[in-house]
């Protein structure tokens, strides 16, 4: 509920669009990962090139995840909650491809 001088506005925001289209890109990276990594484990280290190429993919859409969950704050008077979940599992996928890239160095 926000206040509005006296008066209570019990109209709920609605979800900022940019929001759907980051969650859209970080379930598509977080499913790129997945199948690069059980392709690794599958041929036990041994990964074909669809690997590498999954994988790629994979750290392109979570880094455009992330762009498109900040640019979702820019949109007004909306709800970011869905933008504010996005951008932590980007985030997150971010940090785990920088971590195995790190590690494999």
């Amino acid at each position: 509920m926000e206040r509005i001088g006296n008066k209570v506005s019990y109209i709920k925001k609605p979800l900022a669009k940019a929001g759907f289209v980051a969650a859209g890109l970080a379930a598509a990276a977080f499913g790129f990962m997945a199948a690069a990594v059980g392709f690794a484990y599958h041929t036990q280290g041994n990964a074909p090139p669809v690997a590498a190429a999954l994988g790629f993919c994979s750290i392109i859409t979570s880094v455009s995840s992330f762009a498109y969950g900040i640019f979702s704050f820019f949109e007004k008077e909306k709800n970011y909650l869905l933008a504010k979940i996005s951008l932590v599992a980007a985030g997150m996928l971010i940090l785990i491809w920088l971590f195995m890239i790190i590690i494999a160095l």
